[in-house]
């Protein structure tokens, strides 16, 4: 199963981002492999509404009630799962806190990552492979 980072979501909706045309290719490539399916985390779609719709980072943001629409078309996807966290992923992403002695920046990225990997993820597209390495569960697909 392929997990996709925020950073991907924003970067296929953007148009002016300078990764957009990597995402999209990507996003196309998925598309034309019928039995690949896609995992979100569930708090993805918050930091994207929250990202998408912020006029400071963006010429044209996205209202609320679009980025919200934007979050429907994800979770209507037949091949999309939504990941949740679960007690075993909360332990994970605590002990990696602590073993990789991470900080309070970390704690979204650490969290998605391992309800990713208790959810059977093995390649993740992020324009941050950095934020995943440490981890050395997944292949990082670096579409930028």
């Amino acid at each position: 199963m392929i997990g996709i980072d925020t950073t991907f979501l924003i970067d296929l909706e953007i148009s002016d981002s300078p990764r957009h045309d990597g995402a999209v290719k990507l996003f196309e490539k998925w598309l034309k492999e019928k039995h690949a399916e896609l995992a979100i985390f569930n708090q993805a779609f918050l930091e994207f509404q929250h990202v998408i719709t912020d006029s400071r980072r963006f010429v044209s943001p996205l209202s609320m009630n679009q980025a919200v629409e934007r979050t429907w078309f994800w979770v209507d996807q037949e091949r999309i799962k939504i990941i949740y966290p679960t007690e075993n992923s909360l332990k994970r992403a605590l002990l990696w806190t602590s073993m990789y002695k991470l900080g309070r920046k970390r704690i979204q990225d650490t969290h998605m990552a391992a309800a990713f990997a208790e959810a059977g993820v093995t390649e993740l597209w992020t324009a941050n492979p950095s934020d995943f390495e440490i981890f050395e569960t997944f292949d990082l697909v670096d579409y930028s």
